[in-house]
């Protein structure tokens, strides 16, 4: 695979991406906000740790094929990953916008491995569950944020 460095960097983006994205949604989790949207986001942020797990083994799985460094060496040019603590409507406008960059990350990675040998059957049911979860985001009326 010649392309197996590009690959890895974008599975560190999304890797990066669910980090904020679980961060995001541990605050949102710490406000006031209706039993029904404080289980839609513990469900997310459930998702989001499994999924994160699996993009670290695809991660590992790449990197026996390179040197490079850890998938949580910081990174000074990605973005900030903080999300005010008293704010719910930021904490909840942050989720959405990150599922979508995510969504956005998972599209180019799978173009990019469509011609490897990796198997992108894993990869597809994260992008679809990725979809599912912020269609029920954006479906919440702003009435379930207290």
């Amino acid at each position: 695979m010649e392309n197996v460095k590009d690959i890895v960097k974008q599975v560190i983006k999304i890797w990066r991406l669910f980090k904020t994205q679980q961060s995001a949604l541990a605050v949102a989790m710490r406000q006031d906000v209706s039993c029904e949207m404080r289980n839609l986001l513990s469900r997310d942020y459930m998702i989001c740790l499994v999924i994160k797990k699996e993009m670290a083994n695809l991660y590992d799985s790449l990197k026996c094929c390179m040197r490079d460094g850890c998938i949580t060496r910081p990174d000074q040019h990605y973005a900030d990953t903080t999300v005010p603590s008293d704010d719910v409507n930021m904490a909840f406008s942050k989720i959405v916008n990150v599922h979508q960059q995510i969504i956005t990350e998972y599209r180019i990675l799978l173009d990019m491995i469509k011609d490897t040998s990796i198997n992108a059957s894993i990869l597809h049911q994260h992008l679809d569950q990725m979809e599912k979860m912020s269609e029920d985001l954006s479906a919440r009326p702003p009435a379930l944020i207290l």
